[in-house]
């Protein structure tokens, strides 16, 4: 009787053994990180210099008045019997073709002329004072130098008579040619250097590249609220010629440089004062593109993975175990999600993944989830079941970690900050976003780093 109850009782403790869960001594991988090498990519800011062509208009006829020109002495150029007075009669019209700008000075004349001849001590004369009318045509060049001086050549462009003088004066037939001839060469010099200091007075584009340069360097708060910052370093400044059309002359030059998007206290500003050479380009890019870094804390992470996973229970067969807790770490390249579990183990099991950015959803998620190297050993040796069960893609379903918000919110501050931002000393900036793209997330010692990317076209006027 007593052998009998001693096999039954041997019986009993192996079945209760067998019952008992099974302690798991998994090692924990290393925690360690790869250096994060930020290499933010550079935007192109477009800063176009506008001038309304009648605003140079204004600015010549205001320096062009009255008489221009006057000869009143009949014995000029070895005597001509000829005297000439000319006045602007109308305002100078501008236009801009082929590259140059293009002048139409209208004058009004007084012309005296006539003839006189002497001979055997008796003078006969014949003299004739008459109006005429003339526009005088004028083409300049300018250059804008690496330096940002303007330099301009004006030369003459031959005239129009609007209306002409009296040709015949007695025997003499008056040479209308010699007069619009004699016009241009007295009149070109003074015309040609107030046309050459007017453009360069409104053309003073070193002044306004340089006043945007250092502006656009200091960080600008887009958002109050969310604490949202924009900083621009610029690096070079590059230019097209000048253009025109539709009575708009146009400078466009563009600035190279690392937008960058913070989010929290203002970022550190690093102003440089000092505008580069102007380079000359024959065409402009226009891609403006705002680096965002986003970090993603292990605190939010871990909070997220304890609302997927803690409390979530697991059935293969007779084997059940319960997660009871999580935690997240990076592990090089890959996260690691330590878990700990009850039931048909105890123990900690470690599983690891590359974290990716989804679309469908703007998340976070895991690829690739497997057990850590180490937990699968021991898996192997003590608990197959666990090893070939295939929890691995149970759990990876459930890893998604929610970043879409946070960018959206970020892109549409922008969106609505860059429709017109005051930038300073009547400096505006307006821009459109086109979209944003989230690139390849990176895990650091404070959480997950996910460098955003928001294209689009900004530019920087002065009003």
């Amino acid at each position: 009787m007593r052998v009998i109850q001693s096999r039954l009782l041997f019986v009993a403790l192996i079945l209760i053994q067998s019952c008992s869960s099974t302690k798991l001594p998994t090692e924990k991988p290393a925690e360690n990180y790869v250096p994060f090498n930020y290499d933010p990519v550079p935007s192109t800011i477009s800063l176009p210099v506008e001038m309304k062509v009648t605003a140079l208009e204004a600015l010549l006829n205001r320096q062009l008045n009255g008489l221009l020109y006057a000869d009143t002495s009949l014995d000029n150029n070895g005597g001509d019997n000829i005297m000439v007075k000319a006045w602007k009669k109308d305002n100078i019209k501008i236009g801009f073709e082929n590259g140059q700008f293009i002048y139409r000075v209208p004058l009004k004349l007084w012309i005296k002329a006539g003839w006189k001849i002497q001979q055997f001590g008796i003078s006969l004369s014949d003299y004739r004072e008459m109006n005429a009318e003339i526009a005088l045509k004028f083409r300049s060049s300018v250059v804008v130098n690496r330096d940002w001086s303007v330099t301009t050549v004006t030369t003459s462009d031959g005239y129009d008579w609007i209306t002409k003088p009296t040709l015949k004066i007695g025997p003499v037939d008056l040479p209308i040619t010699f007069i619009a001839d004699m016009i241009i060469k007295y009149n070109t010099k003074t015309i040609n250097t107030a046309i050459d200091a007017g453009l360069t007075q409104s053309l003073d584009l070193k002044t306004t590249a340089k006043e945007a340069w250092v502006e656009v360097q200091k960080p600008m708060l887009l958002s109050e609220e969310y604490g949202l910052w924009l900083r621009i370093s610029p690096k070079t400044i590059s230019a097209i010629p000048i253009t025109g059309g539709k009575g708009i002359i146009k400078h466009v030059s563009t600035i190279q440089g690392v937008a960058e998007i913070f989010t929290g206290k203002q970022p550190p500003s690093r102003i440089n004062p000092v505008l580069p050479e102007l380079t000359t380009a024959t065409n402009l890019g226009d891609e403006f593109l705002a680096n965002v870094v986003s970090y993603i804390g292990y605190d939010y992470l871990d909070s997220i993975t304890r609302l997927m996973l803690v409390h979530t229970s697991y059935t293969f067969g007779k084997k059940k175990i319960t997660i009871t807790g999580v935690s997240v770490y990076g592990n090089e390249s890959r996260m690691i999600i330590a878990t700990d579990m009850i039931g048909s183990i105890n123990g900690k099991v470690y599983f690891s993944g590359i974290p990716m950015y989804r679309i469908s959803d703007s998340s976070i998620i895991l690829k690739d989830l497997q057990f850590s190297i180490q937990t699968k050993n021991v898996l192997l040796k003590s608990a197959s079941w666990l090893a070939n069960s295939g929890i691995e893609k149970m759990i990876g379903k459930k890893m998604a970690y929610p970043i879409g918000v946070e960018i959206r919110e970020t892109y549409d501050m922008m969106v609505q900050s860059l429709n017109k931002y005051e930038i300073g000393q009547g400096f505006i900036m307006t821009g459109k976003l086109n979209g944003m793209e989230v690139q390849q997330p990176v895990l650091a010692p404070a959480g997950i780093i996910a460098p955003v990317s928001i294209t689009g076209k900004l530019s920087v006027k002065l009003e």
